[in-house]
């Protein structure tokens, strides 16, 4: 039995040892965890992969960037290629277009010439019928657009313009019509044809090969401006002087405008210039056409000698004009010539590179795809085979945990068998346990009535069986009633309550009750090796004030320490078998409390306490049945 007065605290060999138990176990943190993961394994592979949908991205990311890239210059280098195709046949067409604007000037200004003509002269008209024939040829080469080219605000087909071309070669062939009239008409096709080219060459993304087309736009706009300087000229030589003041003023104002083309020209393709200053030392006549001074000088001259010169000789004159203007003009048309094959040139280079550049590309992107293709089944291979590892370790886990819990569960279950519940959560926290200090507990003590002489009769496995076979019974009575054992010692049994959780007035009245429960299953009870000896016990019991804490390292126990301890055992000792033996303090309460029936014992010599009033708890009263069958519940 436990004797004596002891406090304390729980000592740190022991907190570390419950310390590591409580860690062996994972907290709920832990077990949600693996239930994601054992969840994860019943899914599919396709559904886990989606759910590690971060984890895709640290690949898809710059496998998109890389294949965006790729589409990106493939795309730029098929539009390059596109454009660059189309800018070639647009400057194809203007070329062909370009030529029958040189005939359409060539025709204006001999059909000019031949209106001005005071006599009909066959000199001309058969110059102007070759011209003629060589526009026609030019048109048909033409390859004309399917909605037709702007014309006076209606789209003209090839037909459209031919029809209109034979009705007025008609009129000049009657004179039927003034020179005005006449540079009017032609004017009028070759600027909607000239501005059918400027819109209808699409310049590439390539700075250089922009500048030539603007150079050939603009020796193609002198030209036109010279070619009615041209057929201005001729009514000059045929009519000895400029038919009206309003003529020779649009002469001059085209003067100045074609120069002002040719500068643009040269200004955007310094070639020209070179060009220019070949055909000069070629021709020596050649600057009186570029030269505006030169040009009218001549005129002056021609007007001195003009009054004195016969009809033919003028024609001959008008007509020399005609061909040298001609050749002029002609020069300006190969210079043009020449840079649009640089364009060309320039164009086909840049569809090389652009056809380069797209099969690279091209190959770049199909070789990306597969790469990414591969990597992706790679990547994805490999995450598939990564969650489906860890959803079997986890698994494992979670069975190995599983186990440890029960484990741990049966460890619990012992531990609260050993010490109280809430003392042994404390000491799982890796807390220390206070001695604590209990006003009012009522302690329980038991005994076998001739224990020594049993166990002397007995085999030592006969009184194991014995002990544990009533114990177990005790056991079963204890648990229906707030009460704690405290522990056993050979034939000893104690049990106490109101520690470790203090339950008010109630620990003597709930230790009665087991007390009398106890003493109604031990009655009759025989033992199994002796037959026909019946066992009793002595039950004593006292209420008061104790101490309650852990001792021990190797075998921690809950003790009970104090005089209350004490005198309990006494009253278990000087009580007789089959009796309940309860001290004054204890009768008092259970009279508080109403339904226990006592007897009086006397005044007893008590050893180390001396004479004590002690009493003999007898049974319940049996005036209220239902209460009592309910205390035994």
């Amino acid at each position: 039995m436990m004797k004596g007065k002891k406090s304390g605290k729980i000592s740190p060999e022991w907190r570390i040892d419950f310390g590591s138990k409580a860690s062996s176990v994972g907290n709920e943190s832990d077990r949600r965890i693996l239930s994601t993961v054992i969840e994860e394994t019943s899914a599919s592979i396709i559904k886990r992969l989606c759910k590690h949908w971060k984890m895709f991205v640290v690949i898809i990311v710059p496998i998109s960037a890389m294949l965006m890239l790729s589409s990106f210059s493939l795309s730029r280098a098929s539009e390059i290629r596109q454009s660059t195709s189309t800018a070639i046949e647009s400057i194809d067409d203007s070329l062909k277009i370009s030529d029958l604007v040189k005939h359409l000037q060539r025709e204006r200004g001999m059909s000019t010439s031949f209106i001005w003509a005071s006599n009909f002269s066959s000199t001309i008209l058969g110059q102007l019928h070759v011209l003629r024939q060589e526009t026609n040829t030019s048109l048909w080469k033409v390859k004309w657009p399917d909605v037709g080219i702007s014309i006076q605000n209606t789209q003209w087909t090839v037909d459209d313009l031919m029809f209109s071309l034979t009705r007025h070669r008609q009129d000049v062939d009657i004179r039927s019509m003034d020179i005005v009239h006449n540079l009017d008409y032609y004017t009028t096709k070759t600027n909607a044809l000239l501005k059918y080219i400027s819109q209808s060459v699409t310049p590439p993304d390539n700075a250089a090969v922009q500048l030539l087309i603007v150079a050939s736009g603009a020796l193609l706009s002198m030209t036109d401006d010279k070619g009615i300087q041209r057929a201005l000229g001729t009514t000059f030589f045929t009519s000895c002087g400029w038919p009206s003041k309003d003529i020779e003023i649009n002469y001059k104002l085209l003067q100045g405008r074609s120069s002002a083309f040719l500068d643009t020209a040269m200004y955007h393709d310094r070639k020209i210039e070179i060009q220019l200053t070949e055909h000069k030392q070629s021709s020596a006549n050649l600057s009186n056409f570029i030269d505006a001074h030169d040009t009218f000088q001549l005129f002056i001259e021609y007007e001195n000698i003009c009054n004195s010169t016969s009809l033919p000789a003028r024609e001959a004159y008008s007509i020399e004009w005609f061909s040298n203007m001609t050749v002029f003009i002609d020069i300006f048309f190969e210079i043009r010539e020449s840079i649009n094959k640089e364009i060309q040139s320039g164009l086909k280079d840049l569809q090389s590179i652009a056809q380069f550049e797209f099969t690279l590309f091209l190959s770049t992107l199909i070789v990306a795809i597969t790469i990414s293709g591969i990597l992706s089944t790679w990547y994805m291979y490999c995450i598939a085979k990564l969650t489906g590892n860890l959803s079997n370790y986890a698994n494992k886990v979670k069975r190995k945990s599983d186990e440890l819990a029960q484990e741990k569960k049966k460890t619990d279950n012992l531990l609260y068998q050993m010490l109280p519940k809430k003392i042994a959560n404390i000491l799982k926290t890796g807390n220390t346990s206070d001695a604590e200090h209990f006003n009012e507990v009522t302690v329980y003590f038991s005994d076998i009535v001739g224990f020594t002489t049993i166990g002397v009769q007995s085999q030592p496995l006969d009184i194991v069986n014995l002990l544990n076979d009533l114990y177990s019974l005790f056991d079963e009575c204890i648990d229906k009633y707030d009460v704690y054992k405290v522990e056993t010692i050979g034939d000893a049994y104690m049990v106490a309550s109101g520690v470790p959780t203090p339950n008010g007035g109630n620990h003597a009245p709930e230790i009665a009750l087991m007390a009398l429960r106890i003493r109604q299953e031990v009655n009759g009870y025989t033992i199994p090796h002796m037959p026909g000896r019946a066992l009793q016990i002595r039950i004593g019991l006292h209420s008061g004030p104790c101490v309650a804490g852990v001792v021990g390292t190797k075998m921690p126990r809950y003790c009970l320490f104090g005089d209350t301890v004490n005198t309990a055992s006494r009253m278990e000792s000087s009580g007789m078998g089959g009796r309940i033996h309860i001290s004054s303090v204890t009768h008092a309460m259970l009279n508080d409390h109403g339904n226990f029936v006592t007897e009086f014992r006397g005044i007893i010599d008590v050893k180390g306490k001396g004479p004590m009033a002690t009493y003999w708890l007898e049974k319940l009263k049996v005036e209220e049945p239902a209460k009592v069958v309910s205390m035994f519940l």
